[in-house]
């Protein structure tokens, strides 16, 4: 676990930063300077890029998180690998052209009304997906190296760092609206161009293709790892993504502007296991290369409980200050209060289930991903369909909280029948109870005024959090945490 905690630690500290940049753009300059509806163009923008650039990466990304290791050979630039990936970049991009150029009327069409804005501005989807599937793809190529610590600085730092100057510019009115949703689109394009730069300064792209070392049987591995991970793949995309967009369809860009900041709040609360699966993703892999269960049962356990104990904590910092929250984004996104519990509620779930996603993936039962994520998709779908058009904005988010919590309950038993994997006992009792005990005790303190009611609030979830997980034997690695930044504020020097 050690590379694990270590990138862990550091991808942790860029997370953090990167909220707190996120939080200010988010609670404060997004409601005050933007419309919802400039709002939910930014968000529609992410998800029709984010999907589309998935599904046009024809599963690369899985390939590469699974099969590299057999590629993995630094004298031979890993048998070309790179260059693959490249060509299949270049491959799926052009058939996204032409999905793109066929279907832009209709969607322009289909928008016009009731996001004028979108239907302006969607050609802005070819560069912003062109450089969201060069991300993706070596971002994980890059992870597979051992090295995920800068696509997280990337994602997770500098895109919401380009995000907060660009509206703040926009803020003191030196950019227009045009000008913004240009910044906006560079802002989240560069990470591609950055991360590209990056590998081919450490002479890790390489444009020369295998000759003789992809057989015919090792091909049509590719081609079946390929498919099943576009089809698994989709299952993050339609949680992250389909919702916006269904919202859009079926309301109008000014919901979807709303729920899009509700649901950055509510998505709070995984932020942290973002770096965790990351870096744990790799070692799961190669212990599967080698057979070794025990370590995957350790990774497995301890992936679960450490995130369910952030995870705890933070989603218990959102809802103690839950009207603090709605005060500080106005009147506009009152009804975003469920949005953000049962979001974050889903998202809770979702970081107790752990790194299960990944040993799946990784196993040799990969395909079982495709029934999961079939299975989701008419979940998701139908709670959406039904759920809006009842409670609006709210059903999407309970929508999506149910299909978090069937997918993963899905993932739990197939990783329990098949491997009798199972990571929970007494201790994850112990954490909710405590968490539950320590939110009705913070409910009990009066209300202050907005700033100080918040820093009272946090204080004490904070310090009651900190004794708690260090002095009961819950999480031996939280407490090592710790320990080690006691040591450093004791003595800085060393």
């Amino acid at each position: 676990m050690g590379i694990i905690i270590k990138q862990s630690i550091k991808g942790s500290i860029w997370s953090y930063i990167g909220v707190l940049i996120a939080f200010v753009t988010t609670s404060f300059l997004y409601p005050k300077f933007l419309t919802t509806e400039l709002v939910g163009l930014f968000g529609l923008l992410i998800s029709y890029s984010t999907l589309f650039g998935q599904i046009s990466l024809l599963g690369f990304p899985g390939i590469t998180s699974r099969l590299f290791p057999h590629f993995r050979d630094p004298r031979t630039k890993h048998h070309g690998f790179s260059a693959i990936a490249l060509l299949i970049i270049l491959i799926g991009f052009s058939l996204f052209l032409v999905f793109f150029f066929l279907f832009s009327p209709w969607i322009i069409e289909n928008n016009q009304e009731k996001s004028r804005l979108f239907s302006e501005h969607v050609y802005l989807l070819i560069p912003i997906t062109f450089f969201t599937m060069l991300f993706i793809q070596l971002d994980t190529y890059n992870k597979v190296l051992y090295d995920a610590l800068p696509g997280i600085f990337l994602q997770e730092f500098l895109q919401r760092f380009l995000l907060f100057g660009t509206t703040l510019l926009f803020a003191l009115g030196w950019l227009s609206v045009a000008q913004l949703i240009w910044a906006f689109a560079i802002a989240v394009s560069l990470k591609g161009i950055i991360i590209t730069v990056l590998l081919q300064q450490r002479k890790e792209l390489s444009l020369n293709l295998p000759h003789g070392f992809v057989t015919k049987e090792f091909r049509r591995e590719m081609v079946d790892v390929g498919l099943f991970s576009i089809i698994s793949g989709l299952g993050s995309m339609i949680i992250f993504n389909l919702d916006k967009i269904i919202i859009n369809q079926m309301l109008d860009l000014d919901k979807t502007g709303v729920y899009t900041i509700a649901f950055y709040f509510g998505t709070l609360v995984i932020i942290p296991s973002r770096p965790l699966l990351k870096i744990s993703g790799t070692l799961i892999a190669d212990a599967w290369a080698k057979n070794d269960l025990n370590s995957i049962r350790g990774i497995y356990y301890k992936s679960c409980l450490n995130q369910f104990i952030i995870g705890g904590f933070l989603f218990l910092g959102i809802w103690a200050n839950i009207d603090n929250i709605l005060e500080i984004l106005g009147p506009d996104y009152q009804q975003s209060k469920w949005v953000i519990f049962f979001v974050g509620i889903a998202y809770l779930f979702d970081m107790l289930t752990g790194a299960n996603a990944q040993i799946i993936a990784f196993s040799k039962y990969y395909r079982v991903a495709f029934w999961f994520v079939g299975i989701l998709l008419v979940i998701v779908l139908s709670l959406l369909f039904l759920l809006i058009p009842i409670w609006g904005i709210v059903g999407a988010a309970m929508a999506i909280a149910g299909g978090l919590f069937l997918n993963n309950l899905m993932r739990y038993l197939f990783l329990f029948g098949k491997f009798k994997m199972q990571p929970f006992n007494l201790k994850f009792v112990t954490i909710p109870l405590f968490y539950v005990l320590l939110y009705y005790s913070i409910s009990l303190i009066p209300q202050f005024s907005l700033v100080l009611d918040i820093a009272i609030r946090g204080t004490a979830i904070s310090l009651a959090s900190l004794c708690f997980f260090y002095f009961a034997p819950v999480s031996t690695e939280i407490k090592s945490v710790l320990d080690l930044a006691f040591s450093k504020i004791k003595h800085p020097k060393k």
